[in-house]
């Protein structure tokens, strides 16, 4: 029966403060979006660690350009449609160059620059912008994944 009250008693304080004068907006945060990428043939539009022409045994890493530390390192799976997901830029703001390396080789750069914002009663992270050291990149939008195309020869 304590219980019961002390939930109660949190439950109408965070009805109460959760919302402003107007009664109809509650504060929120939104986490950042994820950066993932699929390594593809340039002229299939397959995927690379589907195909076996890179192999997923071997480590994906992503360095910290500025730092030069590895902030990740990571293993791609089936599970994950053979996919590099970065999951940390956001979470902190800033400009952020790294380098996503396979097999011990740089295959592609990625620089971001993101900023905290609060609108609308919500905190979220902004992204203003993303280039890439490579060309052919594009964006699905309808997954949010970007499509790195490589050829045979790369």
């Amino acid at each position: 029966m304590k219980q019961l009250i002390k939930l109660s008693f949190l439950f109408l304080l965070m009805a109460t403060f959760g919302c402003d004068a107007d009664g109809n907006h509650v504060d929120c945060t939104t986490p950042p979006e994820r950066f993932i990428f699929e390594f593809i043939d340039k002229d299939t539009g397959k995927n690379l660690f589907a195909t076996g022409d890179f192999d997923a045994t071997k480590p994906v890493t992503i360095v910290d350009l500025t730092t030069g530390k590895v902030i990740q390192t990571l293993y791609v799976k089936s599970d994950n449609l053979y996919r590099i997901v970065i999951d940390s830029i956001g979470w902190q703001t800033g400009v952020f160059n790294y380098s996503i390396n396979y097999d011990g080789k740089s295959v592609l750069e990625l620089h971001v620059s993101a900023e905290r914002v609060s609108e609308n009663h919500c905190n979220f992270t902004r992204i203003k912008s993303v280039e890439f050291n490579k060309t052919g990149i594009e964006l699905d939008k309808t997954t949010g994944v970007y499509k790195i195309p490589f050829t045979a020869a790369e």
